[in-house]
């Protein structure tokens, strides 16, 4: 889990499409006003969420993660394997 992950993750929040987000400011100047808090912040924010989040399997790997999923796409924004969480 990185800085992009959570990148996606809050781009698919706010509804920042891919061609907003060439403008490396948009990201961070958009979650500041909805949030009040720098990305670092809700980074760390975020994983620390993350491991109060219900355990899902990945279907190729069969591996048990705490993950945020996306609304739009079966997939996974941000994760981290379930056995690291504990």
């Amino acid at each position: 889990m990185d800085m992009f992950d959570f990148e996606e993750l809050i781009a698919e929040m706010l509804n920042i499409s891919d061609e907003q987000r060439e403008d490396d400011a948009v990201l961070e100047q958009m979650f500041y006003e909805k949030f009040d808090i720098d990305m670092e912040y809700g980074f760390e924010l975020a994983r620390k969420l993350l491991e109060h989040t219900p355990q899902v399997t990945a279907g190729l790997s069969g591996t048990n993660y705490h993950a945020f999923i996306s609304k739009k796409a079966p997939v996974m924004l941000m994760k981290i394997e379930a056995a690291k969480a504990a």
